[in-house]
């Protein structure tokens, strides 16, 4: 009996991910490197793109870091802003509401500054949220020193917080499949151990269990136990992202700054 249970569960556990096979088809995501500024060696565009090839491979969403000298020249319509600017350029190259990122180096934007600009897409929006944003922009920023270190240090920093902030991409139905399958290996292991306790018969009470004259009370005295602490919370950061629509029509979160 306990063998036809423990194949039943197999067949079981390998009727469900065969079923799963076909929903788990990955999507092809893209990662691009676009140094329209000419702000690289040929050396340093191979390790930057290997980089963000790796960040788009292990978060499977689309990246693309660009630089550009100004706004002007676009081959995509924008409203002129930074901010739309790599919006539209990831609605261009990866489509409207699609998963993925844009990291935009601008020399001169619309004020005649330099600007560094995250623009998040679809499921890409949450996943990098406002907090983490600006975590990446005070690293990278605040060890930027034109006279010592070069942008593609300044650019490799950035995809490196990337790497670290952006939470890996976990399919919905990894879960419930993570836990079925747990207890079925559970369910398999019990069954076995139960199967090996031959011997062992159930009491149904203790009194087999109780050495006589060992429950004698002789003593007894009051011990303080416990205390009550009343504590308030310290308020945390949401970690949420706020959004907003593009020239496009597509909806994106992220933000930027000068430096």
């Amino acid at each position: 009996m306990t063998k036809r249970i423990i194949s039943l569960i197999f067949v079981l556990l390998l009727a469900v991910s065969v079923a799963l096979v076909p929903a788990s088809a990955e999507t092809t995501y893209r990662a691009v490197l676009d140094d329209s500024a000419n702000l690289l060696s040929t050396e340093e565009e191979t390790a930057l793109a290997d980089m963000i090839a790796q960040v788009s491979a292990k978060n499977k969403c689309n990246i693309a870091f660009v630089t550009v000298n100004d706004l002007y020249g676009a081959n995509f319509s924008h409203n002129g802003t930074t901010q739309d600017y790599a919006d539209m350029y990831y609605e261009t190259n990866f489509g409207k509401n699609t998963d993925g990122l844009v990291a935009l180096l601008v020399l001169s934007d619309e004020y005649g500054k330099r600007t560094m600009y995250f623009s998040t897409s679809g499921k890409c929006i949450k996943r990098l949220s406002d907090s983490e944003r600006e975590s990446i922009l005070d690293d990278i920023i605040d060890n930027h020193n034109p006279d010592r270190t070069s942008y593609y240090e300044f650019l490799y920093a950035a995809a490196l917080d990337l790497q670290e902030v952006l939470p890996p991409h976990v399919k919905w139905y990894m879960i419930p499949l993570s836990l079925l399958i747990g207890f079925g290996i559970a369910m398999i292991i019990m069954m076995i151990l139960r199967g090996q306790l031959k011997s062992v018969k159930m009491e149904r009470g203790a009194v087999n269990y109780v050495r006589p004259g060992s429950m004698n009370v002789t003593a007894s005295r009051d011990t303080y136990l416990y205390s009550t602490i009343s504590r308030t919370a310290r308020p945390k950061d949401s970690g949420g992202s706020s959004s907003h629509t593009s020239s496009g029509g597509g909806t994106h979160g992220g933000g930027g700054r000068s430096f």
